[in-house]
């Protein structure tokens, strides 16, 4: 795949709106995808927030309370940004410990719902070989998620049907529903997003 081309569905192309720093605009700067995953320590308490997981049900944030949460944003649809941060995430997944699992859990959330419906979300979880008693796919409603979106600090723009420009974040929040860690990029070390976690889980 043509790098520069495929930067046009899952590129750094908006602002990361967390109120500690942002991004430089792709479209100015569209070197900034060809850059390593940055990563941030960060403290930005997160709402909470109810949307609709892979098999229809309704998915509440705060149920989560007590464990460590990874939470990435990516589409089905996208080629290049999105199967990377997947893939990461499976790998973290398979490297947890039983007792780790039990502390932990991961989260994707869509920034594409029109397509991403809970049996698109089931498909897609399926392909990445998702244990999914420990990880959630989730969407919602348009208003729903943009709220979502802005808590995280992500800015998303829908291009054309299966076309989404949004910030690439992988985050860690910690058991009390603070944001403690993002990692900004395509495909965030597997070994580092694990480091985090069980410093998270080992902290009061």
């Amino acid at each position: 795949m043509n790098t520069l081309r495929g930067l046009g569905y899952c590129r750094f192309g908006l602002a990361f709106l967390l109120n500690f720093a942002s991004l430089a605009s792709a479209a100015n700067a569209p070197h900034l995808a060809l850059k390593a995953v940055e990563r941030r320590e960060v403290k930005l308490p997160i709402d909470d927030f109810s949307l609709i997981d892979q098999d229809g049900k309704t998915f509440q944030f705060k149920n989560l309370r007590g464990k460590i949460v990874v939470v990435a944003f990516v589409y089905t649809t996208c080629p290049d940004v999105c199967p990377l941060i997947t893939a990461a995430l499976r790998q973290v997944q398979t490297h947890l410990s039983n007792q780790e699992r039990k502390n932990s859990y991961l989260l994707t959330v869509t920034t594409d719902p029109e397509i991403d419906s809970p049996k698109v979300l089931t498909g897609y979880a399926k392909r990445y070989g998702a244990e999914l008693s420990g990880w959630s796919f989730l969407t919602g409603d348009q208003a729903t998620l943009k709220s979502v979106w802005k808590n995280f600090g992500v800015g998303v723009k829908r291009k054309a049907r299966g076309l989404v420009d949004h910030t690439p974040l992988t985050a860690i929040v910690d058991r009390h529903g603070v944001l403690r860690f993002a990692y900004i990029g395509p495909s965030p070390d597997v070994k580092s997003v694990l480091g985090d976690m069980r410093f998270l889980m080992t902290a009061s």
